[in-house]
């Protein structure tokens, strides 16, 4: 497995552990190739079976040189390797394997520029002017290295076909490979306990809110007017707080071992990013019966649609997504269907079971290769 560091966040690191459990319930010895950076040196990931050591990676602070001169160092090891597959949340960390001269296979979270594009409207200057100078080149990573795999796998609908766009490939021949969802973990309360919660409903928010992909201002201030129309409605947010002071009525729980027990009592679950490509915590959320109320962020849109599970929003506007909260609030029975729906979808589309099945399928193909 070519990745980026597993430290990276909690998407990442989600996808990653999907795969290596893939892989070693196919009976294969997975071995994880990456390179560590040094702003990551005290994120936390004990437990997870990607707690293994990288190559340190001297030029980390420049992403274009990181990818580039460092990332030739972990070649060497993929050489006599049976299977070489790049897990990642974009592709550009694969480099290596399209260094190594093995046949190798990819399976991508994102594009490059739908994640650099979604970062850009709300950061620093000093951080645009970065990712305006790596992007050039990390974008020909990207391309090179999509278009030099003998097989191309996608986390969603949505991430196929862009990455068939920025690599000139035919969508037709890029897989989807969804992320499975822990069904035991991620599970219902009891309808009558559910329906209970909404006479004073919450709604919830999983994500690093000072990630400006997360779009967190967006929530604020639709919540701010939710709040006029329902004035018993709570916001709670699991995972990294914002920095700034949180409003009335909305609450942080800050990072959380299990995330689960922080959804399903929820009447709404809300997404309000500029960019995802699959979005992880809308499965879970589905999974919970929680239903899904998410702007037009890409892989979110998809997933919500073919459930049925929730509404997509058609912008970004806080008196949209306010308005359009309080209608599903105010109905009962609406909330109800959504419950039901995204439930039974995530169970037959987003099982282990099933993630282990396309898995093999996609290992034949590679070893047949």
């Amino acid at each position: 497995m070519v990745a980026q560091d597993p430290r990276f966040g909690r998407g990442a690191l989600a996808q990653l552990e999907a795969f290596w459990r893939g892989a070693a319930g196919l009976e294969r010895r997975p071995e994880l190739f990456y390179l560590r950076r040094r702003s990551l040196s005290g994120t936390d990931i004990a437990g997870s079976p990607l707690d293994v050591p990288g190559l340190p990676g001297p030029l980390s602070a420049v992403d274009a040189l990181h990818q580039t001169i460092d990332a030739r160092r972990l070649v060497p090891g993929l050489r006599h390797a049976r299977s070489v597959w790049v897990v990642s949340t974009i592709a550009s960390y694969g480099y290596p394997a399209a260094r190594s001269g093995r046949p190798y296979a990819c399976w991508i979270a994102t594009a490059l520029a739908d994640e650099h594009a979604a970062r850009r409207r709300r950061i620093s200057k000093a951080r645009g002017l970065a990712l305006a100078a790596n992007g050039p080149v990390l974008r020909r990573l990207e391309r090179n290295v999509l278009q030099g795999a003998t097989h191309v796998y996608a986390i969603s609908a949505a991430t196929r076909d862009r990455l068939a766009e920025v690599a000139d490939l035919d969508a037709g021949a890029i897989g989807v490979i969804p992320i499975p969802i822990d069904l035991t973990d991620f599970s219902a309360l009891p309808d009558h306990v559910w329906l209970e919660a909404l006479a004073a409903p919450t709604l919830v928010f999983v994500g690093a809110a000072s990630d400006p992909r997360k779009n967190v201002s967006l929530l604020f201030d639709a919540f701010e007017l939710l709040r006029r129309r329902v004035p018993l409605a709570r916001l709670r947010l699991v995972g990294t707080p914002p920095a700034r002071a949180l409003p009335a009525g909305v609450e942080a729980t800050g990072p959380v071992a299990s995330v689960a027990e922080h959804i399903r009592d929820a009447a709404l679950f809300v997404l309000p990013s500029l960019q995802e490509g699959f979005g992880l915590v809308v499965a879970e959320a589905l999974g919970c019966g929680v239903p899904v109320l998410t702007t037009p962020s890409g892989g979110p849109e998809q997933l919500v649609r073919a459930s049925g599970g929730g509404v997509v929003l058609e912008g970004f506007d806080p008196g949209e997504l306010a308005e359009t909260a309080a209608g599903l609030l105010e109905s009962t029975d609406t909330l109800a269907r959504m419950r039901a729906a995204g439930r039974e979808h995530v169970v037959r589309e987003h099982s282990p079971e099933r993630f282990q099945s396309l898995l093999a399928e996609a290992f034949r193909d590679l070893d047949g290769r």
